[in-house]
C-alpha cells in the first residue's frame, strides 16, 4: 500500500526531460525492446542504466535526468518488457519469469545504441541491473568504459574477475545485511591483487537507500551517492 501511494506522488511530481522519450531499440538477436532515452543526442559520453527488480520506474527515469541536464546521453532499458512492480512478491515472481540471456541481450542493445554516437559509454547499475553489468565488463567484447554498481559484487572466478578491465565504482550500504564489512574488506584486497580500478563508497544505509519506493531510503546517503558518482565519472572522463 505504501509503495502504491509513494507510485502516484511520483508520477505526479515527475514530468520527465524535455527531450526525453521512450524508443524501440533492437538486441543483436534481432529481438525488440523499450527504453527511456534522454539527453543530448551530440553527447561526447553516454550512460546506460540498469534498474533493480523494481523495474523501469519513475524514479529511475528522474536519476536518468539528472544525469542528461549534465550533458550525458543516457538510456535506461526496460528489462522486464512493460510488466509493471508494485509489490516485493511482483518483483519476484518477474525476476523468476524473465530470461537471463534477454536481459543481457537487452543491455548490450542499449550500449550498442549509445556506442553508435558516443565516444565512451559509462554503466550505472543497481542491484539486480548490477549484476549483469559486471557480468557485460567482464565479457571479451565489453565496450564499458566504467561502471558504476550499488549493492552487488561481481560474480565469477578469477578468470572472469580479471576481465574487468573498466574503473569500477562500487557503492555500499553498511547497513545492507547481504554484504558484511569483512566481505566488502576481502572484495577489495581481492580486486587490489588482481589490479582492477575500484574504488568502493559505503554509507550508513541499507540496500535500496537511493530509491524514494524503498522503506529503506535515505535522501542523505542518496546525495552522497550522487556525490561520489559526479566525481567518479570526472575523473575518469572529463580530467
Amino acid at each position: 500500500m505504501l509503495r502504491n501511494g509513494l507510485l502516484m506522488v511520483m508520477c505526479c511530481l515527475w514530468t520527465g526531460a524535455a527531450n526525453a522519450e521512450m524508443v524501440t531499440l533492437k538486441t543483436a538477436y534481432g529481438t525488440s525492446f523499450d527504453a527511456y532515452v534522454t539527453g543530448p543526442a551530440d553527447a561526447e559520453v553516454g550512460i546506460v542504466i540498469a534498474h533493480d527488480r523494481w523495474g523501469l520506474a519513475d524514479e529511475v527515469k528522474s536519476w536518468a535526468d539528472r544525469y542528461a541536464k549534465q550533458g550525458f546521453r543516457v538510456v535506461v532499458a526496460d528489462l522486464f518488457d512493460g510488466r509493471p512492480v508494485l509489490r516485493d512478491s511482483m518483483a519476484k515472481m518477474v525476476v523468476a519469469q524473465t530470461d537471463p540471456e534477454w536481459v543481457t541481450a537487452n543491455l548490450h542493445g542499449a550500449i550498442d545504441y549509445l556506442k553508435r554516437q558516443q565516444d565512451l559509454v559509462a554503466a550505472i547499475g543497481w542491484g539486480y541491473g548490477a549484476s549483469y553489468l559486471y557480468q557485460i565488463a567482464s565479457s571479451d567484447d565489453t565496450d564499458i568504459d566504467a561502471l558504476v554498481a550499488f549493492y552487488a559484487m561481481p560474480k565469477g572466478n578469477q578468470q572472469a574477475l580479471e576481465r574487468l578491465n573498466a574503473p569500477i565504482l562500487g557503492v555500499f550500504g553498511r547497513l545492507d545485511p547481504a554484504f558484511g564489512i569483512e566481505q566488502l574488506d576481502e572484495f577489495q584486497q581481492v580486486m587490489l591483487r588482481l589490479r582492477i580500478n575500484l574504488d568502493v563508497v559505503t554509507l550508513d544505509a541499507d540496500s535500496g537507500f537511493v530509491n524514494p519506493m524503498s522503506s529503506s531510503y535515505n535522501a542523505a546517503a542518496s546525495e552522497e551517492a550522487w556525490l561520489a558518482i559526479q566525481r567518479f565519472l570526472k575523473r575518469h572522463f572529463t580530467e
